[in-house]
């Protein structure tokens, strides 16, 4: 039986068209932004509401505090990573924010970059004349001496000193040159705003709290910085730290008489000035301000003012193993170094500790507010 062709065609429902997806539109479109919105906003008011009025300097930053907002303002202060300041001001753009020092002081600095502005709390600020002015200091100039080979008697005597200082051994030394005053505070600041050097430990010094801060101090040896930072200083400046031997040989070896110093202004207690023992005036002074304290071949305060770091590990038995030639101290292997050596009398010590031959040692990774440095470099002329 042949059927039609209407009747072997099927018939196929058709679909009803789909339905717009007008809910799924609604949250793509405006539900989901608005509450994006407003966790951001409720994220930027709480940021808001625990906004600090208090800047804390960023790590491996430093905070210069100037006059006015102004980098060519004569500078306040300085501060390194850490430190906390409280907010006073701000300019209308918070390029540049207020902030109080000390004595009633105030100052500008530059806001640090990675500080966001929603982070603070300052009220917009008119920069006004200010009353007290920042103090210029000439900066002492680098100096250095040559210190000439020599073979001397390095360490004490029986029955002068400690058991460290023994036995008595020669030492030859090649020639080389060596700071004529402690490093100044001044001087360090460059290296860390270089970028080369950490910032000192701690601001303070004896009774001057702000010691590191202040630029009335440039001038004044450097202290709470640690015996690696020292180092770093002294390859910034294309120098070194002096050995324990160039340190003894350069503060009381006296060529015209053949002989070691007990101090390095002689055998007695000094005739003048010095900053360490009965004389001493408590703090630290202007580098090379004490007449008296002059070794025989020119470097001065290597008996008083601050203790000076140098190269060596400290051990305690070490002269007895010591080389003859150019020693450089201990290894630091097998616990026979024990920290780094420290010479020199400072404010806080007597004259006994200021001897010459007297060893100390400190540990290195420490920085100590009666401890400096000065730098050496090989006569290679």
């Amino acid at each position: 039986m042949n059927l039609s062709a209407d009747t072997q065609t099927v018939s196929r429902p058709t679909r009803p068209p789909a339905p717009r997806p007008t809910t799924q539109m609604m949250i793509g479109c405006f539900i989901i932004p608005l509450l994006v919105a407003a966790i951001l906003g409720a994220v930027f008011m709480m940021v808001r509401a625990n906004a600090s009025s208090s800047l804390t300097v960023p790590a491996k930053q430093i905070l210069l505090v100037r006059l006015s907002p102004d980098e060519t303002a004569p500078l306040l202060a300085r501060f390194g990573e850490g430190r906390s300041l409280k907010i006073t001001g701000r300019t209308p753009d918070w390029g540049w924010l207020e902030v109080e020092l000390w004595d009633n002081q105030r100052g500008w600095t530059l806001r640090p970059l990675d500080t966001l502005v929603w982070q603070l709390k300052a009220p917009e600020t008119t920069p006004t004349p200010a009353e007290a002015q920042a103090v210029s200091v000439t900066p002492v100039a680098e100096e250095m001496i040559t210190i000439p080979a020599a073979t001397f008697t390095m360490g004490s005597p029986p029955g002068i000193g400690e058991d460290d200082e023994r036995p008595a051994h020669l030492v030859k030394l090649s020639a080389f040159e060596l700071d004529r005053t402690e490093v100044t505070v001044g001087q360090y600041w460059q290296c860390v705003t270089a970028g080369a050097c950490a910032a000192p430990t701690a601001d303070s010094s004896a009774d001057e709290p702000h010691y590191l801060n202040d630029p009335v101090f440039d001038n004044h040896p450097v202290v709470n910085v640690p015996w690696l930072e020292a180092s770093h200083y002294c390859a910034w400046r294309g120098k070194r730290l002096p050995t324990e031997a160039e340190w003894e040989l350069a503060a009381g070896w006296d060529a015209e008489r053949g002989a070691k110093l007990q101090w390095p202004w002689g055998n007695e207690a000094a005739s003048g000035p010095v900053n360490v023992g009965d004389t001493s005036l408590g703090k630290a002074a202007t580098v090379g301000s004490q007449a008296a304290d002059k070794s025989p071949l020119g470097a001065l305060d290597l008996g008083g003012n601050v203790s000076e770091w140098v190269f060596d590990w400290y051990k305690v038995d070490y002269y007895s193993v010591a080389d003859e030639t150019n020693p450089i101290g201990p290894t630091n292997r097998r616990g026979e170094g024990t920290g780094r050596v420290v010479r020199g009398g400072s404010f806080v010590d007597s004259l006994e500790q200021a001897r010459i031959a007297n060893r100390r040692n400190q540990a290195a990774e420490y920085g100590y507010p009666s401890v400096g440095f000065r730098c050496a470099r090989d006569n290679d002329f």
